[in-house]
């Protein structure tokens, strides 16, 4: 069987047609949910007078946390083996939120006081990253599951 450079081309043409058609049905909230654990792998902090992002040092006890987004839009922290203040709990729970886009991640802890509105900046089954703008100080936090 001979093939000629337009058959060739057509077949190339349909491959990647195939490959480009398949799309991740998958939502951001389905993603976030199906995590048994977010652990925070990496945190930048960006300079705006250099345009760069610098990494920051993560402490050890930092590693070891656990971030959990439930389906029911709670959420659970848990501080690992490795607590940075004894005087922490070691759970704490809070709520999430998606922009109707999947886009920013709004999260709160009622009982801290602390809540954050974050613009997704990546978001796989595996691999969560997410841009925080606090007074100014813009910081991106890399989690991985």
């Amino acid at each position: 069987m001979k093939f000629s450079i337009k058959t060739l081309l057509l077949l190339l043409a349909v491959s990647a047609f195939t490959v480009t058609a398949c799309k991740d049905d998958e939502s951001n909230e389905d993603k976030l949910t199906a995590a048994s654990c977010w652990k925070n792998t990496k945190s930048e902090t960006y300079d705006p007078t250099t345009n760069v992002w610098t990494e920051d040092v993560l402490d050890d006890c930092d590693k070891d946390d656990c971030t959990r987004f439930n389906a029911d839009k709670t959420m659970t922290f848990d501080e690992g083996a490795t607590k940075c203040d004894p005087a922490d709990p070691q759970t704490s729970t809070g709520s999430w939120s998606l922009s109707a886009d999947g886009s920013t991640l709004t999260v709160s802890d009622p009982g801290s006081g602390f809540s954050f509105v974050g613009q997704i900046t990546e978001l796989s089954s595996s691999r969560l990253v997410i841009e925080i703008d606090i007074l100014g100080f813009k910081s991106r936090i890399t989690f991985t599951n």
